[in-house]
């Protein structure tokens, strides 16, 4: 086991009430969990609606002063700071989103429904893997 643990940097895509909760619960110690290998980080959020929402999300949710706050989620995926987007937007936006992740290279985890039909979920999955980056739908309660 390494004696530091491997940090996944995180930003937050939408500011609802189950981003809120996979935050929270991304931001207990891992330990807890007898896990000592990963670590993650709030790095930043975005809200559709304005940078002051995200800010209120980041502080509801005990994330640290250096998280960043965005009014869009272009600016979110554009920080290079950032490992992995959570998306927690509608599911009618889940594709949009996602290739506005993707296409800035960024992994996804997407939450659940993954998309509106099977083509947008094949479309994802391809452009994911051409780019070899992560994507998944979150199904998170066995995530973590």
């Amino acid at each position: 086991m390494s004696s530091s643990p491997f940090v996944v940097k995180w930003g937050i895509l939408a500011t609802g009430n189950i981003a809120e909760k996979f935050t929270k619960d991304l931001l207990t110690n891992p330990a807890v969990r007898d896990t000592h290998d990963v670590r993650h980080e709030l790095v930043a959020a975005a809200s559709s609606s304005s940078a002051s929402r995200a800010q209120d999300f980041i502080n509801n949710c005990g994330g640290p002063s250096s998280a960043k706050a965005y009014g869009s989620y272009a600016e979110l995926v554009a920080d290079a700071n950032i490992d992995i987007i959570y998306i927690a937007t509608p599911h009618s936006h889940h594709f949009q989103n996602g290739m506005l992740a993707l296409d800035a290279g960024k992994n996804v985890l997407c939450e659940k429904s993954l998309t509106v039909n099977a083509k947008q979920t094949k479309k994802l999955y391809e452009v994911a893997k051409a780019k070899n980056l992560f994507f998944m739908e979150a199904v998170w309660t066995r995530c973590f």
